[in-house]
């Protein structure tokens, strides 16, 4: 909501709340839910996928989203005033990115190619052909343009997915069963769209976790907005908090 936030509510976000509902009815065709969707398993999904569903989501991601994605950055790359307002402001050097622990499209922009994804592989991203987005200016433009690269990356991953995906069920129609793991530690980790996401887990042995701690990225990544704030004015900090791309839920501890 970066743009409401600039007084631009009206022109992209707007545009965009179309794409984002037509997103969600596949979500709820495909879960039954539009936002709180159930849906994954442990090595599978509830149900597959219908035709139907698969149809549209080949429409968005092969026609209709990426045409839609180089209207959306005509109408805010080329905005006078929004550059104005992005360009030279919240600078954060590498040094300090990686002495705060800023992971995600802030770390990119500041010229450091880390993405979980090329780290440390998981699932089956390592047979997916996509670049991490760099720019080395580490200013609110430079996040933004790394956003906007990761939307084209991210449809380029999907469009290879939708190619290879298999046709039957996996393990669809079959109960929910609760997993057991053996007694010890682990930390697990991904690549999310603010940056690390991570699981710490101790487990006893039985079917519930002994202790458990998530790192989250918005909280971790917030930590770095007074070192942005220096030198800058007061009207830059919505613009400074609204780019760090907080979720208030990851904040409330």
């Amino acid at each position: 909501m970066l743009w409401n936030d600039l007084g631009a509510y009206f022109n992209p976000a707007l545009y965009a709340v179309e794409e984002r509902e037509l997103m969600l009815d596949i979500f709820e065709a495909v879960s039954g839910s539009r936002m709180m969707c159930n849906y994954h398993r442990f090595g599978g999904v509830v149900r597959d996928i219908d035709p139907a569903s698969m149809q549209k989501i080949k429409d968005l991601v092969f026609d209709r989203l990426p045409r839609k994605i180089e209207e959306f950055e005509r109408l805010l790359s080329e905005n006078e005033i929004f550059v104005s307002r992005m360009k030279g402001i919240g600078y954060l050097s590498p040094a300090d990115c990686l002495a705060y622990s800023v992971t995600g499209p802030t770390l990119r922009a500041a010229g450091i190619p880390y993405d979980i994804r090329r780290a440390e592989p998981y699932g089956i991203y390592d047979r997916f052909e996509f670049d991490i987005p760099l720019k080395h200016n580490s200013d609110l433009m430079d996040r933004y343009l790394v956003r906007i690269e990761e939307i084209k990356q991210s449809m380029r991953i999907l469009r290879q997915a939708l190619k290879d995906i298999p046709e039957g069920p996996v393990l669809a129609n079959k109960p929910t069963y609760q997993i057991k793991v053996p007694a010890g530690e682990a930390y697990g980790r991904v690549e999310g769209p603010k940056g690390e996401l991570g699981y710490y887990i101790i487990s006893n042995g039985k079917g519930n976790p002994y202790r458990y701690h998530i790192r989250t990225p918005s909280f971790v990544n917030i930590t770095s907005v007074e070192k942005m704030c220096v030198g800058t004015k007061i009207a830059d900090f919505v613009t400074i908090l609204g780019m760090v791309d907080i979720v208030l839920g990851e904040l409330d501890r």
